[in-house]
Formats: C-alpha cells, sequence, structure tokens
C-alpha cells in the first residue's frame, strides 16, 4: 500500500473510531437520577459550556435541571438527558444554560449548579424560590 493509500485508511479509521466514541459517550448519558455528575456527564457538560464557564468545573457536582418558560418544572437528569440525546440524534442542538449557584445558594439548595432549558425568563424572585424549592428536596 503506498504512503497516500495509508493515509486514506488511517483517516477512515479515525473517523469511524471517533464517531463510535463520541456515540457511545452520549449513550452513557443520564442513565440514573442521582444528580451527582458521572465522568460522561461532567465531560459533556465542560465541553457544552466551556465558553461560558468561569472557574468552574462541572466535575462530581451535584446539578438541578430546570425547564419551562419561567423555569418552573423540575426534571430528572434522565429525562434532561433523555432529551439531549433526541436533538442530537436528529442534529439539533439544545437551548440551555447553566447557573452557578453562590456559596450561599449551595448551601441553602443542597446543588452546586442549575441547568436550565427552554427557559426565556428567569427572575430574581424565581431563583430564591427554586433556592427553597431544592433546600426541600435535600
Amino acid at each position: 500500500m503506498s504512503n497516500d493509500g495509508m493515509k486514506i485508511y488511517l483517516a477512515i479509521l479515525i473517523s469511524f473510531l471517533a464517531t463510535g466514541l463520541f456515540g457511545q459517550t452520549i449513550d452513557s448519558l443520564g442513565l440514573d437520577d442521582n444528580p451527582q455528575l458521572t465522568k460522561y456527564e461532567s465531560d459533556y457538560f465542560n465541553k457544552e459550556f466551556k465558553d461560558w464557564i468561569k472557574d468552574f468545573d462541572f466535575t462530581d457536582k451535584k446539578i438541578a435541571f430546570l425547564t419551562g418558560s419561567t423555569a418552573n418544572k423540575h426534571l430528572t437528569k434522565t429525562d434532561y438527558f433523555n432529551e439531549v440525546k433526541s436533538r442530537l440524534k436528529d442534529n439539533y442542538g439544545m437551548t440551555h444554560s447553566a447557573l452557578y449557584l453562590t456559596e450561599e445558594e449551595k448551601l441553602k439548595s443542597g446543588y452546586d449548579a442549575i441547568v436550565v432549558s427552554w427557559v426565556k425568563l428567569l427572575t430574581d424572585k424565581r431563583r430564591r424560590q427554586i433556592m427553597t424549592e431544592l433546600s426541600y428536596k435535600k
């Protein structure tokens, strides 16, 4: 096999491996409802929010998930990632963001951060209500 043939062969092989690994990682998201993120889940969020992260690493963090136009519906981790998987398989993205909590909010809620999806309006009042709601889940 010529050098050019070998380069093409390696490029094809690497693309198949990368595709398989990406698919395997996606399938490893949201396998349980424990709010403590797994390695794959924290890797996903660290990549997804890399442009927004301010000295925040999702590794081993406890995350709450909310949706609805005013963040009024709590989701399980499984429900959240089922939507992510569905949208990724259909080549769509997610409209989501991360709310990084203050030390006081972390103590009150028992969570390190909140991931919200499809939220149009999140007021300070609603944020305080969320902290109270999460404190009951501790």
